[in-house]
């Protein structure tokens, strides 16, 4: 089996299990450091044990995907608080300099996220001094952009607030922070112009209009248009999913596969010309981002189209599963799901994959919709379904499992059981427990002080609905193992057979 190596940005599910998974759908075997070697939340990876496999690796794969925040600083939440000198981040890189030396033929995709900014208190993700001062380092962040793009004097005088309210030593340390993983983010241009990488992504976690990140993100745009390198580097929003999407991309390139042309179906008008939370640009400026970082673009007609991408898109704004915000404002009348439903089900009679992607809401599936698509469609009849975490994360993940898809199907290599499997987990994961479970589970549990008891709450309350949905929608899959990666509700890890 040909074979690819990912250093994935860290051990979640979705970001581990989820690209080796779909790559399988098109007979390619990924492989991937062990998990205990990949850190945990806060704590780093262990860096001796993950340079040893990739110089291991290099003699059987043809080409690495690697996240950059992984291998310079331990993982993507050990990369925003991660305190190790410039000097040692510096040896890192070296270490993967010196191994595509080795092996010039290697093929590198890499990925390096655009520091978030979180506009909360929590600082599960952060660093300690989150809890306190997030919101206020948020608005800093967002202020001193907007007054250096504009100049209003409003915008000043917030700015100024900030500065008052977070001490001095802990703005310091954010923005030193913040200079050297942008400073390293620069300095990868140059590794793409110079043919050491491949193909350079820098996601954009969690993001919105303004903000320090969003200023990094505009001066690495003008380099790229600097130095041409237009199809090279990318910019766009996003995190866990690059993984599944870089994973893809190589495969086709390994291949010497044309990529598949997408036909973008949306649910409503209005709700795709809306700004998804946490990203900053419309919905169907983020489909056309991830189908571009495959590799791919959209098409204006069905003729010259592949794969119909059905976009569920929210009425007037997208809700958020997770925080129970916005619930009221996507099942309103600035859309029509029954009419998009039929006319996903007209195209799939004339022979088109329908892939799905469901942003109606972030964290989460639309509970209107997901019914009325399942008294349409098997599941195992759509190419490919998702509805987790941010936009970006759902079409990247839709984008990815239906480029594999369409590619299996044309060699006539199709693992019709491997393809369920994946396609329930999206629906048992982001319709099922994102979407119900979750919030029954968050309703009964406070997390923080009832964690022992946590895991056992959610295999019960899960495994009983997980069991009813797999009966009502006819598929073949059993539940083998639920477990919670990062032992907390937000995410869930479970495997099917």
């Amino acid at each position: 089996m040909k074979k690819i190596a990912l250093i994935p940005v860290d051990a979640r599910p979705v970001t581990y299990d989820l690209p080796i998974n779909l790559a399988k759908l098109a007979k390619w075997e990924v492989l991937a450091p062990e998990k205990e070697d990949l850190g945990y939340l806060k704590t780093p990876a262990n860096f001796d044990r993950l340079f040893s496999w990739m110089e291991k690796m290099a003699k059987e794969v043809e080409g690495f995907v690697i996240s950059m925040d992984m291998l310079l600083y331990g993982g993507l939440v050990p990369s925003r608080i991660n305190t190790d000198s410039d000097q040692v981040i510096a040896e890192r890189l070296q270490r993967l300099l010196s191994l595509k030396e080795s092996y010039p033929a290697l093929s590198l995709m890499v990925f390096s996220s655009t520091m978030r900014l979180s506009n909360s208190y929590v600082n599960e993700e952060e660093k300690d001094y989150w809890s306190e001062y997030g919101k206020e380092i948020w608005k800093y962040s967002y202020y001193t952009h907007k007054y250096l793009k504009y100049g209003l004097s409003t915008d000043q005088k917030i700015v100024e607030e900030m500065k008052q309210i977070i001490p001095e030593d802990i703005l310091l340390d954010y923005e030193e922070t913040r200079k050297r993983h942008f400073t390293f983010n620069q300095s990868f241009v140059q590794y793409v112009e110079n043919g050491v990488f491949d193909l350079l992504v820098f996601p954009q976690d969690d993001t919105s209009a303004y903000g320090l990140n969003i200023q990094e993100q505009e001066y690495l745009h003008k380099m790229v248009r600097n130095r041409q390198l237009f199809d090279d580097v990318l910019i766009y929003p996003g995190a866990d999913e690059v993984a599944s999407v870089l994973m893809a991309r190589m495969i086709y390139s390994l291949e010497g596969e044309e990529i598949p042309r997408f036909y973008p179906v949306y649910s409503g008008v209005k709700g795709s010309l809306s700004y998804a939370r946490y990203e900053d640009r419309p919905l169907q400026e983020s489909v056309k981002g991830q189908i571009h970082a495959l590799g791919g673009h959209t098409v204006e007609g069905l003729e010259d189209a592949h794969i119909l991408l059905g976009v569920n898109v929210p009425g007037e704004a997208q809700g958020d599963h997770a925080l129970q915000e916005d619930l009221n404002r996507v099942n309103t009348q600035d859309r029509n799901v029954s009419e998009w439903i039929r006319k996903l089900r007209y195209y799939h009679t004339k022979g088109f994959p329908i892939a799905i992607a469901d942003v109606a809401y972030a964290n989460g599936a639309d509970q209107v919709m997901v019914p009325e698509l399942l008294s349409d469609f098997q599941p195992n009849q759509l190419a490919a379904y998702a509805a987790w975490n941010t936009a970006g994360n759902t079409i990247g993940t839709v984008v990815a499992h239906a480029s594999l898809y369409y590619l299996a199907k044309k060699k006539g290599e199709f693992l019709e059981e491997h393809h369920e499997i994946e396609i329930m987990l999206r629906f048992l994961d982001d319709y099922l427990y994102q979407s119900i479970v979750r919030q029954e589970v968050r309703q009964v549990i406070d997390e923080q002080k009832e964690g022992k008891k946590l895991l056992a709450l959610v295999q019960n309350t899960f495994r009983e609905k997980g069991q009813h949905f797999i009966k009502e929608t006819g598929s073949s899959v059993e539940i083998a193992n639920i477990y919670l990666p990062w032992n907390r509700t937000f995410e869930i890890g479970m495997i099917l057979k």
